[in-house]
């Protein structure tokens, strides 16, 4: 990741915490409360207030989440944009399961993909604008 922060790694978990931060917090905005995170969270999974806390906390820890402790009740917001996190886990995955080559995951994408005619296209833009 170059020019980038450190690498940090995000659990399955914690990707659930992250992707609500960054849909419902934007760099205007003051973050989401725990009670707030909870709501949300919990219509989709079985977790308890303690889970969602220890989650962000660790995530706090890792320096991808921030916490605003100005007021009596803490705001939670993304420390980091979801672009790098996006980017860390493909180049993560890009070196332990094709040794480092962009080349062999599209390959392997493309061979296997299962495209629409729309994302065909649309792929085959991308790659004729490569600079």
């Amino acid at each position: 990741m170059s020019g980038r922060r450190k690498t940090v790694r995000i659990s399955e978990a914690e990707w659930r915490i992250m992707n609500v931060l960054w849909d419902h917090c934007s760099e205007e905005s003051d973050g989401l409360a725990l009670g707030e995170i909870v709501k949300i969270i919990t219509e989709e999974t079985d977790w308890t207030n303690t889970t969602i806390r220890t989650l962000i906390i660790r995530l706090a820890d890792k320096g991808v989440v921030s916490i605003d402790r100005r007021c009596g009740v803490y705001r939670y917001k993304p420390a980091v944009p979801k672009s790098d996190c996006i980017q860390e886990e493909i180049d993560s995955f890009v070196a332990r399961v094709f040794n480092n080559s962009p080349y062999q995951l599209m390959a392997s994408l493309v061979k296997e993909g299962n495209f629409s005619e729309r994302e065909r296209r649309e792929i085959i833009d991308i790659l004729n604008n490569i600079h």
